[in-house]
């Protein structure tokens, strides 16, 4: 028996059931689109750690509040957001960023060039970048196009960077790695090292920042082409992977272009044409509701905005104009150290008061101050706190000052002081008591306390001139006078020193003449070896042959060239004229070391070892025909600068001599580290060797030291046959003095180097 029928359900439960069976569906159907979307989309969960430089802009690089920012960190951002990672970037010093990722702490660099090493040992994923490095050098700078031109040079660069191994291999080099490429700049700005090489765009960027770009410039462009990438290990698939669909996808969808115009250049063109197209409508609306209603009142409310447009753009205008002028200004009279006028405010305000000389209602007077041996400061302390010595003297003497006085900075360690309408000189000097007092309160810099002294030179109207060059001119007059009496003091120009002053400036303006026209010549002192009595080696002494004064020995215008500064373009003609000198004789087979005489100024020079490089390369001479000769006191006055230059010259294979030995400051604890070879027996000791036991004892001392330090001795004023025998028994090694021979023209020493017999 079969039962038929249906069952029925209340309406009620069925609608209750729909909106179930609704709802469930709502809820599921996100759920069904995401699992959709994770079948065509990579996962990958973990936490990805990179590193980069913090000091690499526009690339990478902290901005003020700390905060990681450039180029690559929005790329890696804008991917990080595109493929839903978690991505932490920490930007830190560049050799620490590598370091990180070499002992594993991270998963990766942003920003790293592909060298060699790294590509064997790393793979690189997009955003791949091509890159320059160039040279850049002070402005003044010649005959520096690529690496090998740094050969000898002091180069900086940042620590770990691309172009660290090719640097490396240059030749006699001397590197300055920095954690980044500003300090590097700055350095070279300071003129601590010669050239830096880096990053084109990083380096202009801080030419930029820093204002450097009137005083360096690029010298060698390109000198190497990079390219950089995202630099991971080659054992990571899966993170390459990840990381270049990211840089697909912001390709694709255009966030990469939007990107790289943020940092490299905006594409104003849309822009325009936006702006074009609706002021065009604007136009339109504007002229038909001027048509239809207010046409009157719209046009004057135009007209009033324009003109009020046009005023705001004019007082802006004009403000830029002022603040360019008083930059313009400010460049021309004021010193950018110290901020006080400089040498041009100075005349300037000097000629001022003789063109109103009929107003002068009492005298005025001009001091020249000078630091004594500033000099010192900056080569033991630096540049840098020579620099704020420079800025917190003249904060001191403008206090000193009254407010009608003019405080000025002319250069280097000079002010020059105008001191107007005043009684009589006594209140002149009085001001010069008060500015010598103030120099006996220390100078607290950093963790020094220093006690410096100066010397003042002071001229008036109108006993000391009648113009602004003649009272500033005995001025300096007045200072060489201070000066010459011990410095710390004052001296007013008077006709004592006039006569004086004007014979010296005339002697130093002929001497500057005198240099232009060959009146310059080299006399040559043989050096004898005690042994076999034949000429070992030469030193070359200058003479000026004045034309009416004569032949003039150093003692008359040596002194003058070095404190004009005429000494280093001497030292260089003295030189390159010796080694021309004993180039024609060794090529005549004569084997002659030839000695030359080295200034303070010219062993300080930056460029001391290339000018020599370049001299003997010109001239075609052996280095090992070579002697410099250097004094104890140079030698002592900056020892971490004497031990680098006497280690470029031995290994460049030029003999150095300490002349002089024994008179100038004791150098004994520093000789075992000197890359020397020879000691100069000052002829002090040797005069009157066979009857002074000290000097004799003092010579024989030397003598033995020189000796357990493998160094040669030369015995310098050798008169007599007695002095000689004394020195054969301390077996001294060469002898030079008028015993021999005086020092004679090179057609003498042509004579007994043909006879070929002891002398």
């Amino acid at each position: 028996m079969k039962l038929r029928g249906r069952i029925t359900m209340n309406p009620k439960i069925k609608k209750k059931t729909i909106v179930i069976l609704l709802i469930l569906l709502v809820v599921s159907f996100p759920n069904i689109f995401a699992e959709a979307n994770d079948t065509n989309t990579i996962k990958y969960t973990n936490t990805i750690k990179l590193s980069g430089d913090k000091d690499h802009p526009p690339y990478q690089y902290t901005d003020k509040d700390g905060k990681p920012t450039g180029f690559s960190v929005d790329v890696i951002n804008a991917i990080a957001e595109e493929m839903n990672l978690n991505i932490e970037l920490t930007l830190m010093e560049w050799s620490d960023a590598v370091k990180t990722f070499e002992n594993g702490q991270v998963d990766g660099v942003i920003y790293m060039a592909q060298r060699e090493d790294w590509q064997r040992t790393y793979k690189f994923v997009p955003p791949i970048i091509i890159d320059r490095q160039v040279i850049f050098v002070n402005r003044e700078t010649v005959n520096i196009n690529n690496l090998e031109d740094l050969a000898g040079l002091r180069v900086s660069y940042q620590e770990s960077d691309y172009s660290e191994p090719y640097i490396k291999e240059i030749p006699y080099v001397e590197i300055f790695p920095k954690s980044n490429l500003q300090e590097a700049m700055l350095d070279l700005k300071m003129k601590n090292v010669d050239a830096v090489v880096g990053n084109k765009l990083v380096g202009i960027y801080y030419l930029q920042k820093y204002k450097l770009t009137d005083s360096i410039k690029i010298a060698g462009e390109p000198v190497l082409t990079v390219t950089y990438g995202t630099a991971i290990s080659k054992d990571n698939e899966e993170l390459s992977i990840v990381l270049e669909e990211g840089f697909n996808t912001i390709k694709e969808n255009k966030v990469y272009e939007q990107i790289y115009r943020k940092w490299f250049g905006e594409d104003v063109g849309s822009i325009k044409t936006i702006y074009t197209k609706y002021r065009n409508s604007i136009i339109i609306i504007v002229t038909f509701i001027i048509v239809i209603i207010f046409i009157l009142y719209i046009y004057n409310k135009k007209l009033q905005r324009e003109v009020k447009r046009r005023t705001q753009e004019l007082e802006l205008a004009n403000k830029e104009l002022i603040e360019h002028q008083k930059e313009i200004y400010n460049l021309a009279y004021f010193d950018s150290i110290t901020s006080l006028p400089n040498r041009v405010y100075f005349i300037k305000a000097l000629n001022s008061i003789f063109e109103n000389i009929q107003e002068q209602e009492g005298i005025f007077g001009v001091l020249l101050l000078d630091i004594d041996r500033f000099k010192h400061i900056n080569d033991t302390l630096g540049h840098n706190v020579g620099d704020y010595i420079l800025r917190l003297l003249g904060t001191r003497i403008r206090k000193i000052l009254r407010e009608e006085d003019i405080i000025a900075r002319t250069g280097g360690d000079e002010y020059y002081i105008l001191i107007n309408n005043v009684e009589s000189v006594c209140d002149i000097v009085e001001i010069s008591k008060l500015i010598l007092e103030d120099f006996k309160k220390p100078y607290h810099i950093r963790d020094y306390e220093l006690y410096l002294t100066t010397s003042i030179g002071i001229s008036t109207y109108p006993e000391d001139g009648l113009d602004s060059n003649s009272i500033m001119k005995n001025a300096d007059l007045a200072l060489y006078k201070a000066k010459e009496l011990g410095g710390n003091s004052y001296y007013v120009y008077g006709d004592e020193i006039k006569s004086k002053g004007l014979e010296k400036m005339m002697l130093v303006s002929q001497l500057r003449q005198g240099i232009k026209n060959n009146e310059l010549v080299l006399h040559y002192q043989p050096q004898v070896d005690i042994l076999t009595g034949e000429i070992s080696g030469l030193e070359a002494l200058v003479r000026w042959q004045h034309p009416e004064l004569g032949l003039l020995y150093p003692d008359k215008f040596i002194p003058l060239a070095e404190e004009t500064g005429l000494i280093v373009q001497i030292g260089e003609w003295v030189l390159k004229e010796a080694c021309k000198q004993v180039k024609y004789w060794t090529d005549l087979d004569q084997n002659i070391m030839m000695s030359v005489n080295i200034s303070a100024r010219q062993f300080q020079r930056r460029d001391f070892i290339k000018e020599i490089i370049d001299i003997l390369n010109e001239v075609g001479l052996s280095s090992k025909n070579l002697t410099l000769e250097i004094t104890e006191t140079i030698a002592i006055s900056d020892i971490e600068h004497t031990l680098k230059i006497l280690d470029r010259l031995n290994v460049l294979g030029i003999a150095v001599a300490i002349d002089d030995f024994g008179t100038g400051y004791s150098s004994l604890n520093y000789l075992n580290q000197m890359s020397v070879n020879e000691l100069k027996i000052d002829k002090s000791f040797i005069w009157d060797i066979e009857k002074n036991n000290k000097n004799k004892m003092i010579s024989n001392t030397i003598i033995i030291l020189a000796k357990q330090l493998g160094l040669k001795v030369t015995a310098e004023g050798v008169e007599n046959e007695e002095q000689l025998n004394i020195l054969k028994e301390m077996k001294c090694d060469i002898a030079q003095g008028y015993h021999f021979s005086k020092p004679v023209p090179k057609e003498s020493i042509n004579e007994m180097l043909s006879i070929k017999s002891p002398i």
